[in-house]
């Protein structure tokens, strides 16, 4: 379903615990990665695509740092 609306809409989802916010994150990205459908997410050529990169440079998280430049987000309580 995820990959379904991706490229079309931004797509939120809700996990039980905070580790699986990144774990279902970077299951989703594996999965593109793995099907080569990542293009969907975020174009590969895009400016979009340099912009991610480069805040990704600037964050504290690592589980985010290692997510953004593919188009995908996390948040839970724990972070600031």
């Amino acid at each position: 379903k995820v990959m379904e609306s991706a490229g079309k809409q931004q797509v939120l989802i809700f996990v039980h615990s905070r580790k699986e916010t990144a774990k279902t994150a970077k299951a989703i990205r594996d999965a593109a990665l793995a099907n080569d459908t990542l293009g969907t997410i975020v174009k590969e050529d895009g400016a979009s695509r340099e912009i991610l990169q480069a805040e990704s440079e600037t964050v504290k998280n690592g589980d985010l740092k290692d997510i953004l430049p593919y188009g995908f987000a996390i948040h839970h309580a724990g972070m600031s």
